[in-house]
């Protein structure tokens, strides 16, 4: 099985980013979110125009060990929602997103003028890089059904019992620093700010 890293790069001016998932992150009602919001979009549009939506994934074979644990490529861990999740996969998809630094330091000027400004485009970050990670996600399904395998969810480090140091782990297999400027900080916390990092499992 080919292990290599590719580098993958959004389309910004096609990247889909719905206002109501930037609705949703801000907390907004279910009619509030259906009737929209202009400022929405426009935050949505300035995010399109500043962000650098970048990915670097790779896949290996998946070896089980027992009930709640799975040997990944970067050693034996135990989490047993991430078994479960993986359960019937033979291979993993395992990546890492983001959407650059240039969103960043927009962020930072925006908490110093107004922290509702610095909500909105917030929570507009957060639907951009889901929107990257939803897009790469795609395409690697794509080849996947190619070769006769089916993805599973998406699952990524930090979430339930699949603990944050397993950012490490990923890390040390993607090496994202070199290819798209992503790195890990000693807290495990990616920068730039939104970044994903992911394991997606293959059944076929």
């Amino acid at each position: 099985m080919d292990n290599t890293v590719h580098t993958y790069i959004a389309d910004n001016t096609k990247l889909i980013i719905p206002g109501r998932e930037v609705a949703r992150y801000l907390g907004y009602s279910r009619e509030a979110i259906a009737a929209g919001d202009d400022l929405i979009d426009a935050t949505i549009e300035k995010v399109r125009g500043i962000m650098a939506g970048k990915a670097v994934y790779c896949r290996y074979p998946l070896d089980f060990f027992d009930e709640d644990g799975i040997v990944m490529p970067y050693g034996r861990i135990h989490s047993k929602q991430l078994r479960d999740n993986l359960n019937g996969c033979t291979m993993i998809y395992i990546f890492a997103a983001t959407i650059g630094a240039a969103f960043d330091r927009e962020l930072t000027r925006a908490r110093v003028r107004s922290l509702a400004d610095a909500a909105l485009l917030q929570a507009a970050g957060a639907a951009a890089i889901e929107a990257v990670c939803d897009e790469l996600n795609e395409k690697l399904a794509k080849e996947a059904a190619e070769e006769g395998f089916k993805l599973h969810r998406r699952f990524s480090p930090g979430y339930g019992d699949f603990l944050l140091e397993n950012q490490k782990g990923l890390f040390e297999i993607l090496n994202p620093s070199k290819f798209i400027g992503l790195s890990l900080m000693d807290t495990m916390i990616m920068s730039p700010e939104k970044s994903v990092s992911a394991v997606i499992g293959a059944e076929g």
